[in-house]
């Protein structure tokens, strides 16, 4: 017998469904759209069995689970054969079969759409199963009622086309009444103002073509406007200008295809259902995602969420990683190296070829020893250079002569060069030493691995290492964005770590080095749930525990007793933490404003990172000015600084919070992290304006099995 947990569990896994419906993730909104549905109890019964008979036919089955998707689909199955047919003894099976065939269509499409075009599978298996129901119910069925059975025509507030746009979103839970569209439409605001917005925004474009076009009344179906807004527009696209543009075509797209559609399937007596929204989305999200230098808008077909959820891991990602079409490249050298010519320099990288590197080793300002006249007077002639990916040796030249400082050869521009390729993408590495070549054609290497010298070759006016990006193997193809990860910059005394860099000339660049013992600190062990004894600012200790687990998808998460967490990736230079769950944990969001981001590089001084503003302790006053003036969310900006302890023997890491929800309005917190060898992170600290969060390690014990 299931345990009252699990059957917790799966009531939210139910109520979610209703929630997925109109793209939110919210259990509670789940429940609010479901109580909507009681306004047709055929519709609403209909929709319980149809969810349920999903959930059963896929243990029968054992299919794999792949989401909810099959519940949602089987839960529109259900909505619709229940809405329509009369509550009788065949009003079960119709139902039950109609669930059967969506739930066996959801697990075989979402993996054939996804391997063969990287498509999501929507709702396309609920349409597929019920046109087949409704082909069955011009014979079979005369207890079948037709759509205009459930349509009112009486209005609930004072303008028509205001209930016009609620029954609209009422059609698709069969409830096409203003009150009931309300209610959807309240749980849409509550869940994500921004789909709200595009959900208003999609009806009003889609009826507006509608009416142009010379087409009838569109309210039955006029809710797959809304549903391809919020789709191109914030579900499975980064929210922006460019998203919001693609989301209104796709509203207007929709219509004008659900007109040729209705053509297509009234001789059959079908209804559009989804239709018009699934060749929609399947058009624009296929054309986009076929992009070969994706920018704007930017998709997150991978992994879809709300709105502001995309919104905050876009502006995460952008502050740490950069631009989504710029290829990450490590370092290719030991120790600081000095930038010579950056992308757009004035001698030799220009367009086509504007994104390219030039670098040497500089002491006291100088690239060379003795008069310079020589190539080896110069620091980095034959100086070992390191591929900047893992990839494979695709092109190589290794037997020119190296020529001395002012007498380029023109003759052969790249000299002696070695290109890589990974995942279609090429790195060339040029004006190398005569016979350094450590590797050959068709060999692959891995990051960091030694692959040959930098030298004087082709057209080098003095020794140093050029390094570009570009998109086919051809010497000379134009070049194309990059650039350098896990790199110190060196400012002054001090070096900053940077995760994204894009190097300015004159700068020193080293890659950031891990230290074993502080990379061993910081390191979560997934055996052993930490606790820490946390006190707030009303004084009184309490006892909280954080362990990592993994979940069934791959992704590590850092979770608190409560239910909060957030996932984190580690490498061998950093680990950062993001997507923190909804889950209200303070000594969590301690964790992550602390040591959110931190790089293993002991010589590592400052660094900046971008952490959502929710992380921050904020009044309810602060949050409701926040929520008016950024309804999609809003960053801090956070500068970290990290030096040795000697006195209690740890690394002592700082991080300054500056939160401007305004100009001229700025709040500020800092936060403190004692990070010990052989322990961790052993104390944490929040200086807030009206009192102090700190957090004391109080035992690691074995963690709970997931």
């Amino acid at each position: 017998m299931p345990s009252w947990p699990a059957l917790v569990r799966f009531g939210r896994s139910l109520a979610k469904a209703y929630a997925a419906v109109f793209f939110c993730s919210s259990a509670r909104v789940g429940v609010w759209f479901a109580a909507a549905t009681l306004a047709t109890p055929g519709a609403a019964l209909g929709g319980m069995g149809g969810l349920l008979a999903a959930a059963l036919w896929a243990r029968v089955f054992q299919l794999p689970g792949r989401g909810r998707l099959h519940l949602v689909n089987g839960l529109l199955s259900g909505l619709v054969v229940g809405g329509l047919h009369a509550i009788d003894a065949g009003f079960f099976l119709w139902v039950a079969l109609a669930s059967l065939l969506s739930t066996l269509l959801s697990h075989w499409l979402a993996g054939l759409l996804w391997k063969t075009a990287r498509l999501p599978m929507l709702s396309l298996p609920f349409v597929l199963a019920c046109w087949p129901v409704f082909l069955a119910w011009q014979v079979h069925a005369p207890a079948a009622l037709p759509l205009s059975a459930l349509a009112i025509a009486s209005s609930w507030s004072a303008w028509p086309w205001l209930d016009q746009f609620w029954i609209s979103l009422g059609w698709l839970l069969m409830v096409p009444y203003p009150l009931s569209g309300a209610m959807v439409f309240v749980g849409i605001l509550a869940a994500s103002r921004y789909l709200a917005l595009l959900a208003v925004a999609g009806y009003v474009c889609g009826t507006f073509v509608t009416q142009l076009l010379g087409g009838g009344s569109d309210t039955p179906f006029a809710f797959n406007y809304s549903l391809a807004a919020m789709a191109l527009g914030g579900f499975f696209a980064v929210p922006g200008r460019a998203s919001f543009l693609v989301a209104m075509a796709g509203s207007a797209l929709a219509a004008w295809l659900a007109m040729a559609l209705s053509v297509l399937l009234h001789p059959l007596h079908l209804p559009l259902l989804t239709a018009p929204f699934l060749a929609v989305a399947y058009f624009v999200l296929g054309s986009l995602g076929a992009r070969i230098n994706a920018s704007r808008p930017q998709l997150t077909l991978e992994q879809p969420a709300m709105p502001e959820l995309n919104y905050e891991r876009a502006q995460l990602a952008e502050a740490r990683g950069g631009a989504a079409d710029s290829l990450a490249l490590r370092a290719p050298f030991h120790g600081e190296w000095r930038v010579t010519q950056a992308f757009n320099g004035p001698h030799t990288h220009k367009q086509p070829w504007q994104h390219a590197l030039d670098f040497d080793i500089a002491e006291n300002a100088q690239g060379h020893g003795g008069s310079g006249a020589l190539r080896e007077d110069y620091y980095c002639f034959g100086a070992p250079i390191l591929a900047p990916i893992a990839g494979q040796v695709v092109r190589l030249r290794d037997d020119l002569p190296d020529v001395q400082p002012g007498q380029p050869d023109t003759t052969h521009s790249w000299g002696n060069f070695i290109l890589l390729r990974k995942d279609g993408q090429h790195v060339l590495l040029a004006h190398l030493k005569r016979g350094s070549a450590k590797v050959r054609i068709g060999e692959w290497v891995l990051a960091g691995q030694p692959i040959a010298a930098c030298g004087s070759s082709g057209r080098s006016p003095t020794p140093h290492l050029h390094l570009q990006a570009q998109g086919d193997g051809e010497l000379g193809s134009p070049t194309r964005p990059f650039h350098l990860t896990q790199v110190l910059v060196r400012r002054a005394q001090m070096r900053e770590f940077r995760l994204f860099h894009l190097p300015e000339p004159g700068e020193a660049l080293s890659s950031a080095l891990s230290d074993e013992r502080l990379a061993e600190a910081m390191r979560l062990p997934r055996d052993r749930a930490l606790v820490y004894l946390f006190r707030g600012t009303e004084g009184h200790a309490q006892q909280f525990s954080l362990h990592a687990k993994l979940t069934l998808l791959g992704q590590s998460r850092l979770e608190s007793t409560t239910g909060a967490s957030a996932a984190y990736e580690e490498t061998a230079a950093v680990v950062g933490y993001y997507d923190r769950n909804q889950q209200t944990d303070r000594m969590l969001d301690l964790w992550l404003l602390a040591v959110g981001l931190t790089p293993f590089s002991a010589v590592a001084d400052r660094w900046h990172d971008r952490p959502p503003a929710r992380l921050l302790p904020l009044s309810l006053g602060q949050r409701l000015l926040c929520a008016l003036l950024h309804p999609l969310g809003l960053s801090c900006e956070s500068t970290y600084q990290r030096r040795w302890d000697e006195a209690n023997g740890a690394w002592l890491q700082e991080g300054r919070h500056l939160l401007t929800p305004a100009p001229g309005l700025r709040w500020r917190c800092e936060s403190q992290a004692w990070i010990v060898p052989g322990i961790g992170v052993q104390r944490l600290r929040l200086e807030l304006p009206g009192g102090t969060w700190q957090a004391e390690l109080d035992v690691a014990i074995p963690a709970l099995a997931p």
